[in-house]
């Protein structure tokens, strides 16, 4: 699973961010993937950027996956919230057939 902000940035804000960060493309990559990895050991968003912080990451890379983090979660519950809404008006148009 990839974040979608670093699938959607073009060349030059890559460019800006690996600057930003004083990173190669290969370390980015790899931190996204350690990221990643945290992220699933911890059941919310400060925990993981505090859990970054301790490995010895900086607040850049902590901020930077606080707002990944959050991109991530909001498109989640974004898609859980659309399938219970399609589920409960499927429910409702089903009840409604019966009557």
């Amino acid at each position: 699973t990839n974040f979608l902000f670093m699938e959607l940035i073009n060349k030059f804000e890559k460019e800006k961010l690996l600057h930003l960060l004083e990173y190669s493309s290969e370390e980015l990559d790899d931190f996204v993937k350690k990221s990643l990895e945290i992220s699933k050991e911890t059941s919310n968003i400060y925990d993981t950027v505090l859990k970054i912080l301790q490995k010895g990451y900086n607040i850049r890379e902590a901020v930077l996956i606080g707002i990944l983090l959050g991109e991530k979660i909001g498109y989640e519950n974004a898609k859980k919230e659309m399938e219970q809404e399609i589920k409960d008006k499927l429910y409702r148009a089903f009840k409604n057939n019966q009557l």
